[in-house]
């Protein structure tokens, strides 16, 4: 074989190696859907065993890292299991206490039969008393999904009526795009310094983004302007921002068409 010979040789194996890596990327990925599709349906099945409605409902997903930042998995695959009679439950909690533990027990025993993992360092709650992320929280993983439990204490509903059936709830749900959302979303929380809460872009003009800040509960605005290669703060607030303040800071009416003169 000539030396020409041999350079088509390598090549065209080269070539078939990376179709081949493809391939198998793209089997797995549809493995990976299919598969957690499955695992859902699962949990969905499981839940109506204990709570009166159970429905499709997607969830934002919040994962904190292991260098302590929280990552939002906006819309993805859930499901929303409700307890109506909230209004009734006594000053212990309960009617939640133990509709909790039966939501625990049925979403355990799917996500530990199929491999998953708990993570109990950052994400999940120590116990139903534990009021660190507000929701009672239990987080698993498996490879590169994520999945999370979150039963709310909250007495509420989303029914838009006068006279709404108020319920507890309990959400679960997976994501395959943590990694995805951490480089998007990291680079504003570590130039930021922010922790224990996760950050949404807004707007985006230039060199200048607005960011929705929000903790577990509440959360505020803040404009931030990429400065010597770094997300620095311009402003942040819950109110209009002042006329001074961003016309002296050279703001975009984009980022903030409405002011407010002292």
């Amino acid at each position: 074989m000539n030396q020409s010979n041999v350079y088509r040789a390598v090549v065209t194996s080269l070539i078939a190696g990376a179709l081949l890596m493809s391939v198998a990327g793209c089997s797995n990925s549809v493995t990976n859907v299919k598969t957690n599709a499955a695992l859902l349906s699962q949990v969905q099945s499981k839940l109506a065993g204990v709570a009166p409605l159970v429905k499709a409902s997607p969830v934002d997903l919040w994962w904190i890292s292991p260098d302590g930042y929280s990552i939002i998995n906006d819309n993805s695959p859930g499901v929303e299991a409700q307890f109506p009679g909230c209004v009734n439950d006594d000053s212990y909690y309960s009617m939640w206490k133990t509709n909790a533990t039966k939501v625990i027990t049925a979403v355990d025993e799917v996500m530990l039969a199929n491999k998953f993992k708990v993570d109990s360092a950052t994400n999940s709650s120590t116990n139903l008393s534990d009021d660190k992320h507000y929701d009672y929280i239990k987080a698993y993983f498996r490879g590169e999904t994520k999945a999370v439990l979150a039963i709310s204490p909250d007495c509420g509903s989303t029914m838009q009526t006068d006279n709404p059936v108020m319920y507890y709830s309990a959400s679960f749900g997976y994501t395959n795009d943590y990694q995805k959302n951490y480089a998007s979303q990291s680079p504003f929380l570590i130039d930021l310094k922010l922790k224990d809460v996760i950050v949404h872009i807004q707007k985006t003009d230039g060199e200048f983004r607005l960011l929705a800040v929000n903790y577990r509960r509440s959360g505020h605005a803040t404009i931030v302007k990429r400065v010597d290669g770094k997300w620095t703060e311009v402003w942040s607030g819950q109110d209009l921002i002042s006329c001074a303040v961003r016309d002296s800071n050279k703001i975009p009416l984009s980022m903030a068409p409405d002011c407010y003169q002292p």
